[in-house]
């Protein structure tokens, strides 16, 4: 099980179970304002940069060096403002189930973890800036220091929080499992001058996985985890510097691309708070309510269009289950039956447009982003259909008559108030597809399209809310750019391990086919999906896996949405799927109860994807009818 912390419009997240976090002060409200003023320097910069090109035929050519100052910003001051709120992602399974000293023991100790290693990260960044001072940007003459600065502070302000959390825990704890981990990092430097370093075999390889493993299960957060582990590696090898860690976390989220995701989720708060969900679900139960099973058939309906907007499958369930649950109840829905159909529509959402999980997963791989944009429409309404199907045959089953036809009048009325909603994935796709905008540039328009709506439209953004939804949007966006830092250090790792090939190597001696390799893929993301929610597995298994999918002759394009759908089913998956446990408490139903009506859901899905990894055409028709590559 994990905790979570919902958040209307963005991720909802494992936290560090650390007991109460200090009251927002100074230092908080400092740093939403830094977050908050580069977020939005950047939206002008970017959505400035569009209208340069299309209505003077150039562009702002340093706005590519502000947009990876801005990305190191976000991702280390925002990803320790993250940590702070409690919203950095972490498994909760096993420490739920202990005493409440032993809860208190793991959280004291994750802290000093995460203490010792925003110490030793933010250490190594030190002589790394001092050699990059005199180093230049080639358009703004920016020295490259600069770009090394934030991840120091950031490092600096997560061990001040970490140590805030330690002061609010017992005393003899706090210093008894100091002590402790102190050390363990003195034997570790005495065994490593006396036998070290241990570079031949993988012995040290497996040691740093097992040691990642025993994080997790502690609910040390996933972003933590990875560069503990890679530390470990590349000290243990001693084939590098320890360096290497903070300096590829830190080219890590180099990425333009990247960019997409403060925006696209800013958009989705901007949407969510909006009131653009109640709108959607009223016009999508005027066309699809009439079918046996009315409401469930709305739920998987709404979600895949509010999946158009959002981009995030978590604020999709807390959008459409909060606008639905009374309605639910109202026409007899077991709470249950209704959870696990909101859970499972979120699955499907995961390939819609824009997608977290698809930037996410472009920015560390060699996959277009458009591309995965348009390959992923398909193979949504697959599994949309897939629900559907089941939805009807259970209602069927259980006897539940078609509900009554909206009338056409009414329906009409319901389409125009749902319009400017209905626009936003017909303009971001269109942007994309007729070259107006890049997916990155594309993400600030649904930004200012988004405020309009909600301002002008709709009525229910001011100033107030507004900057709330800039610091909620800076501190999740810091959390998801925080593990993309981390799993780059971590991928970077395996890969200096040769991973990769000792996996494809397993594969062919074991007799591999293509066939069976896909079906391998789909088994390990849904249960690391479960495991590590989501982007965590995405960002360690897609950079490992590609390369032996191209092996196999398997289109990239097609791999990559496989990979997508399948953590995103692992995350929904009972008994440890973060999702499921966050639609749970949206749609007021226990987990005993919904795991016992979900596993038909949980089977369909599966068929679903297992359709989409062995028909490619249900992903690629579209990429190839819209001339985009992999």
């Amino acid at each position: 099980m994990a905790n979570t912390l919902p958040v209307a419009g963005g991720e909802t997240t494992g936290h560090l179970p650390a007991g109460p976090l200090p009251r927002k002060g100074w230092l908080e409200a400092g740093l939403d304002i830094v977050l908050n003023v580069s977020l939005l320097c950047e939206l002008a910069v970017l959505f400035g940069n569009i209208v340069a090109r299309v209505l003077f035929h150039t562009s702002l050519l340093w706005s590519g060096e502000i947009a990876q100052l801005v990305l190191t910003i976000l991702a280390f001051v925002g990803g320790a403002l993250a940590f702070q709120r409690g919203q950095h992602q972490a498994v909760q399974a096993v420490v739920q189930r202990m005493s409440q000293r032993w809860q208190t023991v793991c959280a004291v100790l994750a802290n000093w973890l995460v203490c010792a290693l925003a110490l030793l990260a933010g250490a190594l960044t030190i002589p790394l800036m001092q050699t990059r001072w005199h180093t230049y940007t080639p358009v703004l003459q920016m020295s490259q220091g600069w770009f090394i600065l934030p991840m120091t502070i950031g490092m600096a302000v997560l061990a001040y929080f970490a140590l805030a959390r330690l002061w609010q825990q017992p005393r003899g704890t706090v210093l008894a499992i100091g002590i402790g981990v102190l050390a363990a990092f003195l034997i570790l430097l005495y065994a490593h001058g006396q036998w070290g370093p241990w570079n031949q075999g993988s012995g040290i390889l497996w040691v740093s996985l097992a040691l990642g493993v025993v994080l997790l299960v502690i609910g040390l957060p996933i972003g933590f985890t990875l560069p503990i582990a890679a530390f470990l590696y590349v000290y243990g090898m001693g084939a590098a510097s320890p360096k290497v860690v903070p300096q590829t976390m830190q080219s890590g989220v180099n990425s333009f691309v990247l960019l997409a995701i403060p925006f696209f989720v800013l958009a989705g708060y901007l949407m969510t708070e909006g009131g653009l969900s109640q709108p959607l679900a009223e016009f999508v139960q005027s066309l699809v309510g009439h079918l046996r099973g009315g409401l469930l058939q709305v739920i998987i309906v709404t979600t895949y269009i509010f999946s158009g907007i959002s981009g995030s499958k978590l604020a999709d369930v807390a959008a459409v289950g909060t606008t639905l649950k009374g309605v639910l109840e109202k026409e007899g829905y077991k709470p249950a039956e209704s959870v696990s159909v909101l859970a499972a529509a979120a699955v499907m959402g995961e390939t819609v447009p824009p997608s977290i999980a698809m930037l996410v997963l472009g920015s560390v791989t060699t996959v277009s982003m458009g591309a995965l944009f348009v390959a992923g429409i398909l193979p949504a309404v697959v599994m949309a259909i897939c629900l559907m199907v089941l939805v009807w045959v259970r209602a069927y089953i259980e006897g539940r008559k078609p509900g009554p036809r909206v009338p056409f009048r009414q329906r009409g009325r319901l389409t125009l108030k749902a319009l400017p909603a209905l626009l936003v994935p017909v303009i971001l796709v269109g942007g994309i597809l007729t070259g107006i905008a890049t997916p990155t540039e594309v993400s600030s328009f649904a930004v200012l399209y988004a405020l309009v709506v909600a301002v002008i439209f709709y009525r229910k953004i001011n100033l107030r809310k507004f900057w709330k939804v800039l610091c909620d949007t800076s501190a999740m966006t810091g959390m998801i750019l925080f593990i993309v830092s981390s799993g780059n250090a971590f991928s970077w790792a395996l890969t200096r391990a040769n991973l990769p090939a000792k996996i494809a190597e397993g594969l062919k001696a074991a007799g591999g086919s293509s066939w069976l390799f896909l079906l391998l893929t789909v088994i390990t993301l849904v249960f690391m999906g479960a495991a590590l929610e989501g982007l965590p597995a995405l960002l360690i298994f897609g950079p490992l896996l590609m390369p032996v999918a191209q092996q196999f002759g398997i289109d990239l394009l097609q791999y990559g949405i496989v990979l997508i759908l399948a953590m995103g089913l692992g995350s929904f998956c009972p008994p440890i799927g973060i999702g499921l446990y966050v639609a749970c408490s949206i749609g007021g139903a226990t987990m005993e109860e919904t795991t016992r009506h979900i596993w038909p859901y949980i089977l369909v899905l599966l068929i679903g994807v297992l359709l989409v990894a062995f028909v490619p055409w249900f992903s690629l028709v579209l990429p190839h009818l819209a001339h985009l590559g992999g």
